[in-house]
């Protein structure tokens, strides 16, 4: 009697984590190999306009932006994550392979810190040389 309730207790344990484990799947499967180009970080002094210091000097606030530049395939991306903290992943440093899906707007990062991570798009450019260029011999 006690083996069938430990065999009827795993086996819907077992249901209820697998459709988990698939939709995990589904989620990583849209992502590319990418190569990380740069990353450049920038200190971001905006005006508050909502409140008044009692002085003529306007209120700012310090926040943070990392300019990353990312090659898939025969294009680079540059995205800018703005945040108020001083911190980047280290996933992202210059020559190392992310894992990365672009859509027309916007990157999605899959690292082991930062799962489904978004960075709006502000250029992209085709590579024209090499492999990713049009081949222009004649014979």
């Amino acid at each position: 009697m006690r083996f069938s309730v430990r065999a009827s207790l795993l086996v819907s344990v077992l249901l209820a984590i697998g459709p988990l484990a698939f939709a995990k799947d589904q989620v990583s499967a849209g992502y590319q190999r990418g190569t990380v180009l740069k990353v450049e970080r920038q200190e971001v002094l905006s005006p508050d306009m909502c409140c008044y210091s009692g002085t003529d000097t306007p209120l700012q606030t310090q926040s943070y932006a990392f300019d990353i530049t990312v090659r898939v395939g025969c294009t680079d991306y540059e995205g800018r994550y703005e945040t108020p903290f001083d911190y980047f992943p280290s996933a992202f440093s210059s020559g190392k392979p992310v894992q990365v899906r672009p859509t027309k707007n916007d990157l999605y990062f899959e690292t082991p810190i930062w799962s489904d991570g978004r960075v709006p798009i502000v250029h992209r450019a085709n590579d024209r040389s090499g492999p990713c260029g049009v081949n222009t011999d004649s014979h």
